[in-house]
C-alpha cells in the first residue's frame, strides 16, 4: 500500500490492488467540509482519475460520521463581510459553487466510486455519498438533506441524484420535509446497496466490494459506469446549474442569515 496522505482534513492512500481509499478525517466536526476538504478531496479525486492503476475509489468518514454536510459554523463569519444584508452575491455563488465542484470531481472518476457510510451524510454530505455508484452503511447511518431547515434547498445534484434513487413523490418528502431518512428505510427505497450491523462490518463488506471490482476489466467497468451514466445521469448537469442559481439567491436571504446567526449564538 502507498503511504498514506493527510491534507486539509482528508486521509488517502492506493493500495497494490488499486483500491483508493478516500476518508473525510475532521471527526470533532462531524467531517463537515470546509474548503480545505473541498480542495483536497477535489484535488485527490482529480488526480486519481488520470491513473491507471486507481480501479476503484472508496469515500468514508471518519469518527463515526460519514459527513455532516458544510461546515457551516464559519458561514456566519463569512457572511458579516458583506455587510448587515449578509453574503454578497459573489460570496454566495463562491460558497455553493464548491459543492457543485465537490460532485463534478466524484462524478469524473471514471472508476466505480464507492460511499462507504456510517453516521450521518447529511447536506452536502448527503449530496456526496449520493454521488458514489454504490453505497453500503451501517444500520446506524441516515441521510438528512437538511438544506430546507435553514432556509436553503438542495445542492450538489441531489435534486437529481435523490429523485433518480426513490422515485419522485419519496425525494420531494425528503427535500420538503427535511427530515431523516434512517438506513432501513434507505434501503427499503432502493438508495442504498445494503445495511450492516456496525462499522466493522461495514469495512468488511465494502472491502470485499471494492477487491472485487479492482479485479475485473478496467476498460469494461469504465464503459460500463459511462453507459449507465448517459441514462441515470443524464439530469446532472442541468440539476447543478439550477441548484446553483437558486443557492446563490437564497445564500443572501434573511431567512437564512437569521438561521446562521442562531447557530453561531449556539455554538459559543
Amino acid at each position: 500500500m502507498s503511504d498514506e496522505i493527510t491534507h486539509g482534513g482528508v486521509v488517502t492512500s492506493v493500495d497494490d490492488s488499486g483500491i483508493g481509499r478516500l476518508t473525510i478525517s475532521r471527526p470533532e466536526r462531524m467531517n463537515a467540509l470546509d474548503g480545505g476538504a473541498h480542495q483536497a478531496i477535489e484535488d485527490t479525486l482529480a488526480e486519481w482519475s488520470t491513473r491507471d492503476d486507481v480501479r476503484v475509489v472508496v469515500i468514508d468518514g471518519a469518527g463515526g460520521s460519514f459527513s455532516a454536510g458544510a461546515d457551516v459554523r464559519g458561514f456566519a463569519e463569512r457572511s458579516t463581510e458583506g455587510g448587515a444584508s449578509g453574503f454578497t452575491r459573489e460570496q454566495a455563488r463562491q460558497i455553493i459553487s464548491g459543492g457543485s465542484a465537490l460532485l463534478r470531481a466524484v462524478r469524473s472518476v471514471p472508476v466505480p466510486v464507492i460511499a462507504s457510510v456510517d453516521g450521518a451524510a447529511a447536506g452536502i454530505g448527503a449530496s456526496l455519498a449520493l454521488g458514489a455508484d454504490l453505497i453500503y452503511t451501517t444500520a446506524r447511518s441516515y441521510f438528512l438533506l437538511a438544506f430546507v431547515n435553514i432556509g436553503l434547498m438542495p445542492d450538489g445534484a441531489a435534486s437529481m441524484s435523490f429523485a433518480t434513487a426513490v422515485g419522485r413523490v419519496r425525494a420531494n418528502e425528503l427535500a420538503l420535509l427535511g427530515e431523516k431518512l434512517r438506513a432501513a428505510e434507505a434501503l427499503d427505497a432502493g438508495l442504498v446497496n445494503g445495511v450492516v450491523d456496525d462499522r466493522a462490518a461495514l469495512d468488511e463488506v465494502v472491502g470485499t466490494v471494492a477487491r472485487k471490482l479492482a479485479g475485473k476489466s478496467a476498460a469494461a467497468l469504465r464503459l460500463t459506469k459511462a453507459a449507465l451514466d448517459a441514462h441515470t445521469m443524464a439530469g446532472f448537469d442541468a440539476a447543478i446549474e439550477r441548484e446553483l442559481e437558486g443557492q446563490t439567491e437564497l445564500l443572501q436571504s434573511p431567512e437564512f442569515q437569521a438561521a446562521i446567526t442562531a447557530f453561531a449564538g449556539a455554538s459559543k
